[in-house]
């Protein structure tokens, strides 16, 4: 009964409509927030940033607390790389591909800074 109650709570106008509350207080703020979904790091640049901020050696200074520092020391390139290989993994999910084949996409066509419509085709070829 319970899942049945949720599933037509979820259908009402008024529920679908509701924003959280979160999203609530950032819009009447005037800001605008975009929202990634859990548990998919690989869509989000800033979680690779911060990775490479700790991989590098100013370990210590993160945890001198100086992590401007350490996300200083991250050059604009290796950042802008990140938000490339982001995009990627969005182009692909948005085209129906999930899992290892998303991860396989995404190192294979990484040269062309684009994936090609007919990537499909091309994965069922390899068969991964």
């Amino acid at each position: 009964v319970d899942c049945c109650a949720r599933r037509i709570i979820s259908l009402e106008p008024d529920f679908v409509a509701q924003k959280g509350a979160l999203h609530e207080i950032i819009s009447t703020a005037g800001h605008k927030c975009v929202f990634y979904p859990k548990f998919h790091c690989e869509l989000n640049y800033i979680e690779m940033y911060w990775g490479a901020t700790k991989n590098l050696h100013v370990k210590t200074a993160i945890i001198l607390g100086q992590v401007p520092l350490g996300l200083d020391s991250v050059n604009l390139t290796t950042i802008r790389k990140f938000a490339r290989k982001t995009w990627c993994y969005m182009d692909i999910y948005r085209k129906g591909i999930g899992g290892k084949l998303a991860e396989y996409a995404v190192k294979k066509y990484k040269s062309h800074r684009r994936v090609p419509d007919n990537i499909l085709e091309e994965l069922n070829k390899v068969e991964i």
